[in-house]
């Protein structure tokens, strides 16, 4: 939930990607949660490439132009940003912290010790936290317990989910952000901010989510709203039109058309190209399915899901129900490429301004002091 002093300032919302950037502004609503949207807005980078992190400037320019074009006016300050990264790792990490002698309560400090404690197993100089996952707990008397706040124990542990991305990646986006004017308040795996998007529906209990973004792919299992498991593929819709361009020679904007044919091509290179990248996919679904009960439905989103035959696809190798994802709120939009687009925000917004058990607007603050804590023992120590 927000601080009651941001309930009545405008939020802006941005999805970065390799090849467009997504924003969306809403007003949260005073009393109670959600927000109304005041604005949308999808805008293409000028010149596309595999590498627009190397450039904050282009992308800072392009998200001036988003801002511009959802033609809301306002003084904005603070963005929630929504992003991914071919070189994200996912790690389960499990570790403990004393409490003391005697069986205390357990404190909202020991769950952030705790959390640090995990960072600190992981954590390398050249990476930072995106995502910090609890995903439970132990202690005398107690396991499994995902909230053990009030619990009493002598010692914690606590099994986490970590998602790390570079260093350098996360300086150049919050870059970017602040060309534009904006201060970065939260970064947020693009993957949850579909999933928050579409949880105001109705979430089943396990769901597979494959989110096809222009230079790589997420993969992610969810269960009760929750990310458990990730795996990150380095191929993606602007890889693929890549590929199209160079054996079709045409221009990549061409390509990229020519590319959502998809497995229902008139070209068969075009088609030979999906089915030869595929696999990986497929390895990579395997892998995060390996030894997991099988997820009660599967959802496609970010640019793949406009892939021709890509759910089909996804149905076959999975043999589970699978659809498309976006935000309810998009329901008026006739374009299903800006529902798709534009989701992500929405769900940045969904889950700022409303009481989720996912991401919040705090959580930055947290990641930070967690940051600051491992980056001075490794110092210290290093």
């Amino acid at each position: 939930m927000l601080p009651e002093h941001q309930m009545n300032q405008p939020l802006v919302a941005l999805d970065i990607g390799s090849t467009k950037v997504a924003c969306a502004i809403g007003l949260p609503r005073e009393p109670g949660p959600g927000f109304e949207l005041l604005g949308t807005s999808l805008i293409p980078y000028q010149t596309l490439s595999d590498a627009w992190l190397g450039d904050p400037l282009t992308v800072g320019r392009t998200i001036e132009q988003a801002l511009e074009a959802a033609a809301v006016s306002g003084d904005f300050h603070r963005a929630l940003v929504a992003f991914s990264h071919p070189l994200l790792v996912s790690e389960h990490v499990t570790a403990s912290v004393t409490l003391g002698d005697e069986p205390i309560a357990v404190r909202e400090r020991d769950l952030e010790r705790l959390a640090a404690r995990a960072l600190d197993h992981v954590l390398s100089v050249d990476r930072e936290p995106l995502v910090i996952e609890r995903l439970s707990c132990a202690g005398n008397g107690f396991e499994s317990v995902r909230e053990p706040l009030g619990l009493t124990a002598t010692r914690l542990t606590g099994a986490f989910h970590i998602v790390t991305m570079p260093t350098a990646a996360r300086r150049a986006l919050v870059q970017a952000v602040e060309f534009a004017g904006l201060d970065v308040a939260q970064l947020t795996l693009s993957l949850q901010a579909v999933t928050a998007a579409g949880s105001s529906a109705g979430s089943p209990a396990r769901c597979l989510v494959v989110d096809v973004g222009g230079v790589n792919t997420d993969v992610g299992l969810f269960v009760d709203g929750q990310l458990h498991a990730l795996q990150t593929v380095p191929w993606g819709g602007l890889t693929l039109a890549m590929e199209v361009a160079k054996a079709s020679r045409v221009t990549v904007e061409h390509a990229v058309t020519l590319s959502l044919e998809g497995r229902a091509s008139r070209k068969p290179e075009i088609r030979q190209l999906l089915e030869d990248a595929l696999p990986r996919l497929q390895s990579a679904i395997h892998r995060l399915l390996e030894g997991q009960p099988l997820p009660d439905t599967a959802l496609v989103c970010g640019r793949g899901a406009l892939i021709d035959g890509m759910v089909e696809w996804l149905e076959e190798v999975t043999e589970i129900t699978t659809s498309v994802t976006r935000s309810p709120q998009t329901h008026t939009m006739t374009d299903l490429a800006r529902q798709i687009g534009v989701s992500a925000c929405l769900g940045l917004l969904e889950a700022a301004t409303s009481r989720t058990d996912g991401f919040d607007t705090r959580s930055a603050r947290l990641v930070d002091r967690l940051i600051d804590r491992t980056r001075t023992l490794l110092t210290e120590y290093f």
